[in-house]
């Protein structure tokens, strides 16, 4: 059969979509293509394995970009390294926890990984049962055990197998391991349920009850329960116990989150956010999400602050180069050569590099707008029944008429400060309407973050805040325990270099107090000539706080203070960290192109002119003498 004939009989493009699909083969894959995604979503994983420590990774990228196709192949290159459990949107806004637990019994059954995870589990308490009655010379229990225990860890399913011929053995391990190790860590009618799979005709009673299915009155009464997983309580405890169990990370897929929005509104997204925030923090989880850029703009105002900070967002993925089209196109074709025992001239016979040069710099496709547009290429060519290698540029939609295109002037439309202009607002109206930044307290960290962001770029860019120039801002690290430090920013005044010592904060007085120990020890151990403490005035300091009044009267005496901040600023520099925050996920537009987050660092400091909210805390270095000058006239 001539090569023209295999062509023309296969439909390599023919489903340019990734489906999540357990039974079916995905499609073929490009190892290189969004390497950068790929390799943060293993590096999670890596984490959860070794460290035991949650992540969570956010992937957005245009539709037909190939989100769910790096779902699909991450279960794939699973390899029993690890197990992805992929959750729809949620559609019952009242039961979040019950429906990722659904899903993932289902998952972790699907991949013939729950009947291990809980034997594997079961094994660990017969051993630590076992090692307990050999401790009190209990001999007959240690050889009922050893009837089923056989070799190391590995032989879990061996253990499964011989457990089984005695079904009384896991009432036994329940009764006598409920206050050892790993079953006193489990929530109780868990480690019941567990223990019950040495019943054979318990097993399909077990599965059900801990996907939260309704069980009937017959399979509770074999698991000895009354009441199956009947609130989100007893769902966030299984799906934390399933997490805690499982030797290998356990990887939750979320594809299309945006669609959570559309199926169950705003406080569905917050619910769910808060679900997984919940599993985050209790449990060794890796999450993965996956969204549509210019939904998730959208999306982040009904997402908990405590989720935003935690999620590892991810440049949006990039459309193809014309290198990686090829090799795309290539992949697709690859399996049509091999299966037919024939070689093409080239990988991306009939369509050579020039044409799909052509196709990727008059359009810049997606990954599924390059696959419908070398299908069109073959359709046509299915019609006439002749294959040629297409010699003009492509077709302005796929399946028209092939005609020379004009290239398009790059030109943007909106300027760019009115560009950003509308960005600001956009941020910092969604700032005002956030319920969790409605309080001082919420805001302070969001706070921070802006005040030292915009120091940094006014040091980048010679920016003077009050007639001093930024020369350093020193950010020490956030230490594993403990709070964080206070920024020394060392700014250069008429009088020479000062160094200033700064920090946020607008909680409540008795944790302001640490947070002026702070600053007042950084100035007597001589890391600064001063210190400031900026907070909200709508968080006044009572009279009944002494000791704060005490150290901050210490502060003034050194040249620092307290300076407050209005609400109207502090929206500001919450708007203003939430558009930084956007900018750095390439989320914000000025025309067709990507504004920078050094870009909008510029306008805010020079346009918006938001440097000069600062200008109070920059004032007091610039009217405070150095320590060594304060030492020598004291």
């Amino acid at each position: 059969m001539s090569l023209a004939q295999i062509l023309l009989d296969a439909r390599p493009f023919a489903d340019p979509v990734a489906r999540l699909d357990p039974d079916a083969l995905p499609p073929p894959d490009v190892a290189s293509i969004h390497a950068p995604a790929r390799l943060a979503i293993a590096e999670a994983i890596a984490v959860v394995a070794r460290e035991r420590r949650s992540q969570m990774v956010l992937i957005t990228g245009d539709p037909g970009m190939g989100k769910t196709h790096q779902l699909a192949h991450l279960r794939r290159r699973a390899d029993g390294q690890y197990v992805c459990v992929d959750v729809p949107p949620l559609k019952d806004l009242a039961a979040p926890f019950a429906h990722i637990a659904r899903y993932a019994v289902q998952g972790l059954a699907a991949a013939g990984a729950l009947e291990r995870l809980l034997w594997d589990t079961l094994r660990q308490v017969a051993v630590a049962v076992r090692a307990d009655a050999a401790a009190h010379d209990d001999d007959d229990v240690v050889e009922r055990i050893d009837q089923a225990l056989i070799g190391g860890e590995q032989f879990a399913m061996a253990f499964r197998n011989l457990a089984q011929q005695d079904a009384g053995l896991g009432a036994l391990l329940y009764k006598r391991g409920r206050r050892l190790l790993p079953l006193s860590t489990l929530p109780a009618d868990f480690g019941k349920v567990l223990c019950r799979i040495t019943d054979r005709d318990a097993e399909r009673a077990i599965v059900d009850w801990l996907r939260a299915a309704e069980l009937a009155d017959e399979d509770l009464a074999a698991l000895d329960l009354r009441t199956g997983v009947a609130d989100e309580a007893r769902a966030f405890e299984v799906l934390r116990a399933l997490c805690v169990c499982s030797t290998r990370p356990l990887v939750l897929c979320l594809d299309q989150i945006e669609s959570i929005a559309g199926l169950v509104g705003a406080d569905g997204v917050a619910r769910m956010f808060t679900a997984l925030m919940e599993l985050y923090q209790q449990a060794p989880i890796a999450i993965v999400l996956m969204c549509q850029t210019q939904q998730w703009i959208d999306l982040r105002k009904d997402v908990p602050l405590a989720a935003l900070d935690r999620i590892r967002v991810l440049p949006p993925l990039a459309k193809p180069t014309a290198a990686e089209a090829e090799a795309i196109l290539a992949a697709r074709l690859a399996p049509v050569w091999t299966g037919a025992g024939a070689r093409p001239p080239y990988p991306t016979w009939p369509l050579p590099s020039a044409y799909i040069r052509a196709v990727v710099d008059a359009r810049r496709p997606t990954i599924r707008g390059l696959l419908l547009e070398a299908d069109a290429a073959l359709a046509e060519m299915r019609r006439t029944g002749v294959v040629v290698e297409p010699t003009v540029e492509p077709s302005v939609e796929p399946g028209a008429a092939s005609a020379p295109s004009t290239p398009r002037p790059r030109a943007e439309t909106v300027a760019p400060p009115d560009a950003l202009r509308a960005a600001r607002d956009k941020y910092r109206r969604g700032a005002s309407e956030r319920r969790e930044l409605g309080t001082p307290a919420f805001r302070e960290e969001l706070v921070r973050e802006a005040v030292l962001g915009l120091l940094g770029g006014a040091k980048a860019h010679g920016q003077a805040i009050a007639g001093a120039e930024i020369a350093v801002v020193d950010l020490p690290d956030k230490p594993r325990h403990g709070p964080r430090p206070p920024a020394v920013v060392t700014v250069q005044t008429k009088a020479g270099p000062r160094r200033i010592a700064v920090d946020v904060n607008s909680a409540p007085a008795q944790a302001t107090v640490r947070v002026l120990t702070r600053l007042r020890d950084t100035v007597e151990e001589g890391r600064a000539d001063c210190a400031v403490l900026l907070r909200e005035r709508a968080a006044p300091l009572p009279e009944s706080a002494k000791k704060s009044h005490e150290l901050l009267a210490e502060l003034s005496a050194t040249g620092g203070a307290v300076v407050w901040l209005e609400e109207d600023d502090a929206l500001r520099l919450v708007g203003a960290e939430l558009l930084l925050d956007a900018a750095g996920a390439a989320e914000v537009l000025i025309g067709e192109r990507q504004a920078s987050r050094d870009e909008v660092l510029r306008y805010l400091l020079h346009d918006d002119r938001l440097g000069e909210v600062l200008a109070p805390v920059i004032g007091r270095a610039t009217t405070t003498p150095p320590r060594p000058a304060r030492r020598s006239a004291s």
